[in-house]
Formats: structure tokens, C-alpha cells, sequence
């Protein structure tokens, strides 16, 4: 009896030496992880590995953003219109009230599966568990060429409109007596530069500032700016208090967002998940072609775990996910549905030859 045990372990040996490792396949997978290759190798008669990359074409989609102008939606249009046609002459570029992006995806991925086939006398079936291990960063948004013009113009209005709020000539009232009639022309260089006044009025002008310091034609146009409100779109509200790294409230639940532009006049968003993604599902194999035993066909369904909700994070640090509520139009239909996709769903088709 010990002689027969020990010849049938001898022989379970030997079948499972030749079961290990003992055939490589090549796939070639698509589905909503992206397109991707994977090489698989038999660790067991029961067990298999899988081991390759995936990756997302980056397919364009494109959105629109409206240039707003102040804090109140309802006459922004108006103020916009008014401003547009100063801010053309000034860049010599079409400034437009919208600004257009593209989004598209940076998905991809090396994987690390093991196949199981739990069922003895049905090796098509099986169970998987692993992992996808990629760039944290899953998707970009950013600003197209060709609303680079509107945008520089933001930049330009939006630094003019600091310029008249922080000017003396409405913080200090006696700033045309305390003033020479040189350091008022400097001060009022950029107003003519943005054609909004004409230098051979100049010597009526400055005798009409200073015969009234309070009722003139500079402290009316500063008025004038500093009433329109800084300029930028408009994506939403704060669904939360906003703070920074002391504790301190910077933007109020329930205050708009409105987003500016970077250093460089451009608007970005990253779209981010976790870099680990823990992976389980079920497939199926079979031959492609009945009497070929070197090609197969198979498909893997299951869910990749990517760390909940993803955030959308605008160049500001703001997450249009997490911080913001009530976006509109195609965008919004975009964020709601990210919004839902706390895992992953991965299903796939995977094409395969035996190479040996």
C-alpha cells in the first residue's frame, strides 16, 4: 500500500510539472479598459496567469464654458457686449463670450490577473482576481487654440479691474488735489490704451477733474469698471465651505465659482483616481474555430476598484466633483455621470493564439 501511495504522488508530480508553465498564449484584449495585449501561462491544471497593458485612445470630446461678467448671470451678456469691443482693439484678436475645451482620456495600465477554473470537468469558466497599477491622472480637459484670444482678453480685463478697484483716485478723495496733472495722465495711460479715452479731450478732461474731484470723467469710467465685476466662467456653486491649510473660510457654501485663468491665460482640469486598482470578475475561453486548438476566444466582466468617486480637479484646486454643484448643460451631464462610477466596470474581449 505505501508503494502504491507513493507511485501515485510520483505520478500527481509529474502531471502537475507538466502543467506548470508548460504553454504561453498571446491576447490581444478590447473593451472599456481600451485596447491592450496580455501574455497568460497555466501555473496549475487549474490555475492561470495573465500579465500585460491596456490603454485608452485618446478620443477628443469637446465642451463649451460661457464667459461671465460679474457675479449676476442676468446682466452679464449686457456688460460682456460693452466690454468686447474695447478689449478687440486693445489685443487686435476676436474676443468671444464662450470659451471652447476638449476633454479626453489618459487611461491606461499594466495588469497583473490569476484565472481560476473551479470547475473540474469545465475548463471554459473561471474567476479572476488582481490588480491594474497606472498614472493616477484617468482624463484632461483643457482650453482649444482657438480661444486662446478670449482668454488672454480675461487676463487683461480681469488685471485692469484690480488696477481701478486698488486705485487711489476711488479710495482717496483727495487724491486729484494730492496728485500732479503728469502722475493723472500716467494713471489714466491704460484707459487710453484700452480706447476708452480719447487723449485730445485731455486738456478739457483734466480741468473738469479738477474742478470737481468727485463728479469727473476718470472717477466716472473707474466707477464704471469696478460696478461690472471680475470676469470668468462661471461653472457653479460651493456645495461646501471652502478652506484653507489655517482653517479659514475663503469661499462660502453657496457662492458661485467662477473660474479663472492660470499664469499662462489657459483653463485645465485632471481628472484623478487611485494609481492601485484592485480587480475581480469571471470569463469564459473556448476555441475560436472548432478543430483549431491555438486559437481562442474569451471575455472577462467584472469591476475595477478605483478608490470611489473620482475628482476633478480645475488648475485652481478646485474639484468639480466634490466642491461644486449645479453645473449645467453637457458638462454637468459629464460630472453626473462621473459622479456614478465609484468602481470601474471592465468587460472586455480577449482574442488568443497558443505559441507554444
Amino acid at each position: 500500500m505505501l508503494a502504491l501511495g507513493m507511485c501515485s504522488l510520483v505520478v500527481n508530480a509529474e502531471e502537475q510539472e507538466k502543467n506548470l508553465f508548460n504553454h504561453m498564449d498571446f491576447g490581444v484584449t478590447l473593451g472599456t479598459t481600451g485596447l491592450g495585449f496580455d501574455v497568460a501561462m497555466p501555473a496549475t491544471d487549474w490555475v492561470r496567469l495573465r500579465t500585460g497593458m491596456s490603454f485608452v485612445p485618446k478620443i477628443e470630446v469637446p465642451m463649451t464654458f460661457d464667459i461671465q461678467v460679474g457675479d449676476d448671470p442676468k446682466t452679464s451678456k449686457a456688460k460682456f457686449d460693452r466690454l468686447s469691443g474695447m478689449l478687440s482693439n486693445f489685443t487686435g484678436k476676436k474676443v468671444e463670450d464662450e470659451v471652447h475645451m476638449t476633454g479626453r482620456p489618459t487611461f491606461w495600465n499594466w495588469n497583473f490577473l490569476v484565472d481560476v477554473f473551479p470547475l473540474k470537468n469545465n475548463r471554459h469558466w473561471h474567476v479572476t482576481a488582481g490588480f491594474y497599477l497606472g498614472p493616477s491622472k484617468v482624463a484632461e480637459a483643457f482650453n482649444q487654440t482657438e480661444s486662446m484670444s478670449s482668454l488672454v482678453a480675461m487676463d487683461i480685463y480681469n488685471n485692469l479691474y484690480e488696477r481701478v478697484i486698488a486705485s487711489p483716485i476711488l479710495n482717496d478723495e483727495w487724491y486729484f488735489f494730492d496728485h500732479s496733472a503728469l502722475e493723472v495722465i500716467q494713471d489714466i495711460q491704460l484707459l487710453k490704451d484700452m480706447g476708452m479715452f480719447d487723449a485730445q479731450d485731455l486738456p478739457e478732461q483734466l480741468q473738469d477733474m479738477y474742478w470737481d474731484k468727485d463728479d469727473n470723467f476718470l472717477k466716472r469710467t473707474y466707477q464704471k469698471i469696478a460696478s461690472y465685476g471680475r470676469m470668468g466662467m462661471r461653472m457653479g456653486t460651493y456645495k461646501r465651505d471652502i478652506v484653507d491649510a489655517d482653517g479659514n473660510i475663503v469661499h462660502k457654501k453657496g457662492e458661485a465659482y467662477v473660474m479663472e485663468t492660470d499664469g499662462n491665460s489657459m483653463v485645465k482640469a485632471d481628472m484623478k483616481v487611485n494609481a492601485f486598482k484592485p480587480y475581480v470578475g469571471v470569463g469564459y475561453d473556448g476555441r475560436l474555430l472548432k478543430n483549431d486548438d491555438r486559437l481562442f476566444v474569451g471575455f472577462d466582466a467584472g469591476i475595477m476598484m478605483w478608490g470611489g468617486t473620482p475628482s476633478l480637479k480645475t488648475h485652481d484646486g478646485t474639484d468639480l466633483i466634490h466642491d461644486v454643484e449645479g453645473i449645467g448643460g453637457k458638462v454637468g451631464d459629464y460630472i453626473d455621470a462621473i459622479k456614478g462610477f465609484k468602481v470601474f466596470p471592465s468587460v472586455n474581449l480577449r482574442l488568443s493564439y497558443k505559441l507554444f
